[in-house]
């Protein structure tokens, strides 16, 4: 474990970096966006649809929407992405998985990476998901965390869901170009299909931006039962392939 926690501090500490400035980009500003709204009402009354843009004032909601609803939300494929394209790829394409399995089994080096990836890619979507409740506690702002709880549970769920596929497509390529590559045109394709009613439970962002948590409609169990039996079923694949795989 020590060594996959190692290998994989740059990569948690930069998505970490990376996440806290996108908040600090939206917590902070809440009056000047309010402000720059006002001025220009006309032109965000045309492009804001039915979007309740008053609600804004209110932090509950602005939190709620632009964090979880928008910028986090939007990014959580691309942090599961990012956790799992490297974990075998790389270890083929430098060489080196030879020498992890001479000192142990597969099982172990599999367990071992793809456990230590889920739980530090946990802790910080744990953490993101709780970041409004402290930044509000430290500036004296009112925050109902009911919201966020169910959120945590759709960011986790989805996280671990684009973890798995790029995890699968990590131990079947011997390169790292290829997951990332993959995983990434695998987003942008159930995606646009997701848009087609009959194939509207493809896209995961709907899902991860939680549209109904804010309705009252609360956790979407059934979504988050099928997404999490998917990705079990991909990490046990994934597992097989390795378990066989001619290294």
């Amino acid at each position: 474990m020590i060594k996959e926690l190692y290998d994989m501090r740059v990569r948690s500490i930069a998505i970490l970096v990376i996440c806290l400035a996108l908040f600090f980009t939206i917590a902070p500003l809440q009056g000047k966006l309010l402000g720059l709204m006002g001025e220009y009402k006309d032109i965000v009354k045309k492009y804001a649809g039915n979007f309740p843009v008053e609600k804004l004032k209110e932090w509950n909601f602005y939190i709620y929407s632009q964090w979880f609803g928008k910028n986090l939300g939007q990014i959580i494929p691309l942090i599961g992405v990012l956790f799992a394209f490297p974990l075998f790829s790389r270890e083929y394409e430098n060489g080196t998985m030879e020498f992890l399995l001479v000192r142990k089994s597969r099982r172990y080096v599999f367990l071992s990476k793809t456990l230590t990836a889920i739980l530090v890619m946990t802790i910080e979507l744990v953490f993101l998901s709780v970041l409004p409740a402290i930044y509000s506690s430290i500036v004296g702002k009112n925050f109902e965390n009911v919201y966020s709880y169910q959120y945590m549970v759709h960011i986790l769920i989805g996280g671990l869901f684009w973890f798995s596929i790029t995890l699968l497509f990590s131990t079947i390529f011997e390169d790292q170009v290829k997951p990332l590559l993959f995983s990434l045109g695998l987003i942008a394709i159930t995606t646009v299909l997701g848009l087609v009613k009959p194939l509207r439970f493809l896209n995961t962002y709907r899902y991860i931006l939680g549209s109904g948590i804010m309705k009252g409609e609360g956790v979407d169990v059934s979504y988050t039962i099928y997404l999490s039996i998917v990705s079990i079923v991909l990490i046990f694949i994934s597992y097989l392939i390795f378990k066989d795989k001619d290294i």
